[in-house]
């Protein structure tokens, strides 16, 4: 069984678009292996789509391990894989080229609904769904990495396993949501959603139970959850397949000690799924299920733990200071409107019973290592608060950072910068890229990053539905001040005070109590959802 995406824990990541018609954002995978970053995904945003994925021609054919050929007469490319052969038509003309049609598509023959092909600058974009869908493989976005994944005809064939009294149904193959976990009062239940008919198989060892799950894909996932009785759930490889593991705080025995498990099958509510939910209390007997060596199952590695009700507590850093002001023009100055901000931000949490620590609250100037060392375990997040500034004053937009390496080098410049410039600046940034190419595997800092993603989606959300500013995504990039960071941590850019209207704005109270609102709200859904953004309606 091939894992999917193993090193995309956290890894969420929007690029700043640099190229006149095409945009690559997210990632893009192909039977559980990531693709190099020129193959897509892209968009063309400026003419309006930002649904339709793009990818490469060429290099997706090359994954996808098929064969293409350009027809000059009519302008189509030809996708032959195994049984498959899918003719798209393509055009220079973007905007006429994105127009879903029932005639620019075929699949061995039979119309499929799609954009066309779009050349541009001598290579060819190709809609990613539907051409994949033509060959007979299947696409899925996977929202907490950010990955647009693609699972190949062969992928999918049906996969057959032998059965016994605790396997139940056919296997199939599909991407699995994150398990779900709940405080039933006198027990801890944990329910995932299963397509309907799967193979699964439950067995224990005296440290955890083990659902294995043939023939599924599922994003990486590992959570320490603040539930009663349960240590850690985790998604792992356990004797070549898929499973759900699930790490009690006490022991278990194979004659059904400590546990119960149990199936709601399929009906009117939700006809596509089943939902198998295994319950944990030291005092429940259930049914006995086989007992596999502890040898099959790897021990949980310490990991993030979500934000509690209880004694909650953020730390605020205002950027820049003292000598330090940071990005200026003559409609205002980051270090006077980030603390106003952060001022602001401290009262309204305050407010609402969180524990706040500034690391300052006057015009006074802290080192980059100095603002770290206030990023400890302890604290539920660290958000550090600035503004932007750049060489057109056109630019515009609110962005949410969070630390590791871009997948685009031209935004080190801006981490250089960030850094603190000059010498010094390239010192730390090389420091920090050498953090960052160290934190896949390591599932401390995964974990970490996964939060942090969750509260950068929270307060990025936030602050476009409460300025209607523009939205320029959440990235990643080697900032000095979240490297060390041992809590979720991001760095919040809330306007460009050289573009002339924006600039205005952010030297008034009023929207810097604006931003401060919607930071606030951003925060409290992070810290009230356990460290998980809510879905906006």
């Amino acid at each position: 069984m091939k894992h999917v995406l193993a090193l995309l824990i956290g890894l969420l990541v929007l690029l700043t678009p640099y190229a006149t018609a095409q945009e690559r954002h997210n990632y893009l995978a192909v039977n559980s292996h990531m693709l190099e970053d020129s193959a897509g995904p892209y968009y063309f945003i400026a003419y309006g789509d930002s649904r339709n994925a793009y990818a490469r021609a060429s290099e997706l054919a090359d994954a996808l391990g098929a064969k293409l050929e350009f027809n000059d007469s009519d302008k189509s490319l030809v996708f032959s894989q195994g049984e498959f052969t899918a003719r798209l038509k393509t055009t220079a003309d973007v905007a006429y080229g994105l127009e879903k049609r029932s005639d620019v598509l075929s699949s061995n023959g039979e119309m499929i609904d799609s954009p066309m092909g779009i050349l541009v600058d001598g290579s060819s974009y190709v809609p990613i769904s539907p051409v994949v869908k033509a060959l007979g493989g299947e696409t899925d976005w996977l929202a907490d990495a950010r990955v647009v994944t693609i699972y190949t005809a062969d992928q999918l064939a049906p996969q057959v396993s032998e059965t016994d009294d605790a396997v139940l149904g056919n296997a199939t193959t599909a991407a699995l949501a994150h398990p779900r976990l709940g405080d039933q009062g006198d027990r801890s239940r944990v329910a995932i959603d299963l397509p309907v008919g799967t193979n699964y198989q439950v067995a224990v060892t005296e440290q955890a139970m083990v659902v294995k799950l043939p023939g599924l894909h599922a994003a990486p996932y590992s959570l320490n959850p603040d539930v009663p009785f349960l240590k850690n759930v985790r998604f792992d490889e356990v004797e070549g397949d898929l499973a759900l593991v699930i790490y009690p705080d006490y022991a278990l025995s194979a004659d059904g000690k400590g546990y119960s498990v149990g199936l709601v099958p399929a009906n009117d509510a939700h006809p596509q799924k089943e939902i198998f939910y295994a319950d944990f209390a030291p005092d429940l007997q259930g049914k006995p299920l086989t007992s596999i060596t502890s040898d099959a199952v790897k021990e949980p590695q310490a990991a993030a733990k979500a934000p509690t009700n209880n004694n909650r507590t953020v730390v605020i850093d205002a950027g820049h200071g003292g000598h330090d002001s940071g990005a200026h023009s003559p409609y205002a100055t980051e270090k006077h409107v980030v603390l106003s901000i952060a001022l602001k931000l401290k009262a309204l949490l305050e407010q609402q019973g969180v524990n706040v620590i500034v690391t300052r609250d006057n015009d006074h100037f802290l080192t980059l290592e100095e603002r770290s060392e206030f990023a400890t375990p302890e604290r539920n997040l660290f958000i550090s608060i600035h503004a932007n500034s750049a060489e057109s004053s056109q630019a515009q937009g609110v962005e949410t950072w969070v630390f590791g390496r871009p997948l685009d080098n031209s935004l080190i410049d801006i981490a250089i910068h960030e850094n603190g410039g000059g010498a010094l600046g390239e010192e730390r940034t090389q420091q920090a890229l050498i953090t960052a190419d160290s934190i896949t595997g390591e599932i401390l800092r995964e974990e970490q990053l996964n939060y942090s993603l969750n509260l950068a989606e929270s307060v990025q959300q936030q602050m476009v539905a409460a300025t209607n500013a523009k939205n320029r995504g959440v990235k990643q990039n080697v900032f000095y001040v979240i490297r060390n960071a041992r809590t979720p941590a991001v760095l919040v850019e809330v306007g460009f005070v050289n573009n002339p209207e924006e600039g205005r704005k952010l030297a008034t109270d009023a929207y810097q109590q604006t931003l401060a609102n919607a930071l606030a709200k951003g925060i409290m859904d992070f810290l009230d959802n356990g460290g998980f953004a809510s879905v906006p309606q």
